[in-house]
């Protein structure tokens, strides 16, 4: 059997003791996909897991360096047909890996605006700071603001499911 490791990977089934705590050694690796993400395995309910579980990274079979250059041509205003000429991508990829981002940006801005409570300048200015000083922070904190994102996001998206 695997050894257990501290990992900062937490098992996202309700029904597990271990539900959302980070750091009880009950996370394994088990393999990785075919793009190249790492798998666990939670030892308490036998749940497998993958690292970008509620990220747009989720269920997509392109690798994350692909997405990340896909991502930086959105910004460069490029049509979804130039973009899939640029990359070899069919047009429906690129269209629905647009959709999922802009669902997932979505759902952090609504978390911030309704659960969090700040107004939408507090909001912009927010994403305004974090564009600006991203080059300035460690790596560490970087990796710290990605992990709380990502759990605040989840947590989201389970109260707009239920309601």
């Amino acid at each position: 059997m695997r050894k257990p490791r501290k990992l900062d990977v937490a098992c996202p089934n309700k029904d597990c003791r271990a539900y959302n705590k980070v750091g009880l050694r009950n996370i394994v690796r088990n393999g990785k996909q075919p793009n190249g993400t790492q798998k666990y395995k939670c030892t308490e309910c036998g749940r497998n897991i993958v690292r970008t579980i509620n990220t747009p990274f989720f269920r997509k079979h392109l690798k994350k360096k692909e997405i990340i250059r896909i991502c930086k041509l959105f910004v460069e205003k490029l049509s979804f047909r130039a973009i899939a000429r640029v990359t070899n991508h069919h047009l429906d990829t690129i269209a629905n890996l647009a959709r999922d981002i802009a669902e997932h940006c979505e759902a952090v801005t609504d978390w911030l605006l309704q659960d969090v409570g700040l107004s939408p300048i507090e909001v912009d200015e927010m994403w305004s700071y974090i564009k600006k000083n991203k080059k300035k922070l460690n790596p560490a904190t970087l990796r710290t603001m990605n992990r709380v994102m990502r759990i605040l996001t989840s947590q989201s998206k389970e109260k707009v499911a239920y309601t």
